[in-house]
């Protein structure tokens, strides 16, 4: 074998020694490319499998919820007979002042089923374009009136509490017009929200002489209402009901957490500004409620 032969020999011997460790780093990027597709398809199976479960459950969610509507439908309808039974009855004696105050109680009845019923189906149902003025005032007013005559409603433990309640003489004062408007068939959410806000100023008022006074004020956009009673409301609740943590507390009476709750529902779906603002120097409380002026619910 000449020289020319063995140089081409080497040449050839180099040639196929790249020739080997192409295909093994070919062969690697090959393995490389069916980890990675196998690892897709694993997670593809998985997200199926995972929105199937989520599909399922949203379907037995749906159902769940269908079947709720239905009883909640027929509980609505039969308690909007009798009340309208009630009511009809009761319009022919309400010269009587008992009488009276049990019609405005049954109406009300009425009103806030009409109104759950609403807020059940309030992502199917239009609302009108109709709009209705409130006078905070006069629905503040109103609200304390029915709370004195049911102060037993409140759940107080002491009975010279109650008494000072019932006797209680509640300083208004106001600043302005103090009128919103509103969604016609949501209007009665306004009631509602004052109601409960008043009867936890209420309830956590000293014992021995409690006080409660509520300032009503017009600014440019807003009526703002400030209610004001002598005990601090729990740092841990106020915190929570103001937004920070999520989590609910514990430490206050089954009553208080359900109205809050009812408040935050409402405040939360019209925008309504609240919060609760401790002093735990003086032992008292200052409540804030920020209506604008127009109230409008926009739908999803």
């Amino acid at each position: 074998m000449n020289q020319s032969d063995f140089n081409s020999l080497e040449k050839l011997q180099v040639a196929y020694k790249e020739l080997l460790k192409k295909y093994d780093d070919l062969r690697t990027y090959e393995r490389e490319k069916e980890k990675q597709y196998n690892s897709l398809v694993r997670e593809a199976l998985l997200s199926y499998e995972q929105k199937q479960k989520f599909l399922l459950r949203e379907q037995e969610f749906k159902a769940e919820a269908s079947t709720w509507q239905k009883i909640i439908d027929e509980m609505a309808h039969s308690i909007n007979t009798d009340v309208y039974v009630a009511v009809s009855n009761l319009e022919k004696h309400r010269d009587i002042p008992r009488v009276e105050k049990a019609y405005f109680h049954i109406r009300q009845i009425r009103e806030l089923t009409n109104l759950l019923m609403w807020y059940i189906k309030r992502n199917n149902l239009p609302l009108s374009n109709e709009m209705v003025i409130l006078n905070l005032n006069e629905i503040i007013s109103e609200q304390l009136e029915t709370i004195k005559s049911g102060i037993t409603t409140l759940r107080i433990s002491g009975d010279d509490h109650e008494e000072l309640l019932a006797k209680l003489d509640l300083a208004i004062s106001i600043e302005g017009a103090v009128n919103v408007s509103i969604n016609k068939e949501i209007k009665e959410s306004i009631p509602l929200i004052l109601k409960d806000f008043l009867r936890n100023a209420m309830k956590n008022t000293d014992e021995e002489k409690p006080v409660v006074s509520i300032n009503l004020q017009e600014t440019e956009r807003f009526v703002e209402v400030t209610i004001f009673n002598n005990r601090a409301i729990s740092k841990d609740y106020a915190e929570w009901f103001n937004g920070t943590p999520t989590n609910e507390p514990d430490g206050i009476s089954k009553s208080s957490k359900v109205g809050l709750r009812v408040i935050k529902m409402w405040t939360e779906l019209l925008k309504i500004n609240t919060s609760f603002i401790p002093n735990y120097e003086t032992n008292s409380t200052l409540t804030k409620i920020i209506f604008p002026k127009e109230i409008i619910y926009a739908q999803n």
